[in-house]
């Protein structure tokens, strides 16, 4: 995959404004280009598709950036804003870039999890914090209150992992469990309880 900056023909040091005159510059070029008959037209439509990626992937990375800026620097500060936007793939696309994967980073995935209701997923990943870090209560407290809600008679762990989750084989019995799932009260209170304290915030 080329470099996007390659493609605008400029360095990354360059300014978001040059980039965009750049940029504007060459879709206007390679749109009136496409028209011509033959290869040069479509040689024109390539190049097109190619800078409109570039240039996503060029305003994708630098919104990433001056998030975590705005967020403090930290990764997984960065992490928890994507989480409470529901912005779970990209939440996710964070995790698996780090290298580290410490006590906290176990614990930041099982919230993602978590929040795609893959339960047993999301309990492995505590269960693998609180191992990295046994003295952590924030890990201890989340791990007992997930282990309630997967405890709850209404509901059978086995059917709470992400490859079950959207229905399995059987549709309608998925539905039935989900709704089983959603109708406890008692279930419904930890839920809420589990996702303010993992991110102290109710999402």
């Amino acid at each position: 995959m080329k470099n996007p900056y390659e493609i605008l023909g400029l360095s990354e040091e360059a300014s978001f404004d040059e980039l965009q005159k750049r940029y504007e510059e060459l879709k206007a070029e390679y749109g009136e280009g496409r028209f011509q008959p033959g290869e040069a037209g479509n040689e024109a439509a390539r190049k097109l598709n190619e800078l409109e990626q570039a240039w996503y992937d060029i305003q994708s990375k630098r919104e990433a950036a001056e998030a975590k800026k705005e967020s403090g620097g930290s990764d997984f500060a960065y992490v928890d804003k994507l989480i409470k936007e529901q912005k779970y793939d990209e939440a996710q696309t964070e995790l698996d870039a780090m290298t580290v994967r410490e006590g906290e980073w176990h614990y930041f995935q099982s919230i993602v999890y978590y929040k795609r209701e893959w339960l047993t997923e999301s309990k492995k990943q505590l269960e693998a914090a609180v191992e990295c870090d046994p003295g952590n209560q924030k890990y201890k407290t989340a791990l007992e209150k997930l282990n309630i809600v997967i405890g709850n008679a209404q509901t059978d762990p086995r059917t709470l992992g992400s490859d079950t989750i959207a229905g399995g084989d059987d549709p309608n019995l998925a539905a039935q469990q989900q709704g089983d799932f959603l109708s406890s009260c008692c279930l419904a209170y930890c839920l809420t309880s589990l996702c303010c304290d993992c991110t102290r915030c109710c999402m």
